[in-house]
This record gives C-alpha cells, structure tokens and sequence, in this order.
C-alpha cells in the first residue's frame, strides 16, 4: 500500500515527490511534474499531504523560495 517513512506513511509518488524536493530545494511545480511524471494536481496533491505530515515547508515566496525538509 504504502512505503512508511519514520512513523507516517506515503505513497510512491509522494516518495518520488519527496526524493526530488531532497535532491533540489528550490525545485518548481513545473520540474516536479516533468521529472515525477505526473500532472499539476497530483503534483499539488502530494505536497499538500507531505506539508500535512511536515516532511517539507515552504520557506520565502512561491517565486524565490525553496523547500525546507522537516525530517
């Protein structure tokens, strides 16, 4: 069903998503979606739950902030 992570429980594409926000902070939606090969609701979906579960926050403006891991 689901890969556990610490104690919280995502899904491969939340894996995926999380994997590439490690890999580059200050990776865009549009990189997401390419490099995840998923769309832009999928794409807002997973960072949605992977802020819920505080794996990832928002640091600065959509424009030129970056993606601080929370692990």
């Amino acid at each position: 069903m689901g890969n556990k992570v610490g104690n919280k429980l995502l899904n491969k594409s939340q894996i995926r998503v999380l994997a590439e926000i490690r890999n580059n902070p200050n990776i865009t939606k549009s990189q997401l979606m390419i490099k995840c090969d998923l769309g832009k609701t999928s794409i807002d979906k997973n960072i949605k739950v992977l802020k819920d579960k505080h794996y990832i926050k928002r640091q600065g403006s959509n424009k030129t902030g970056y993606w601080e891991i929370l692990e």
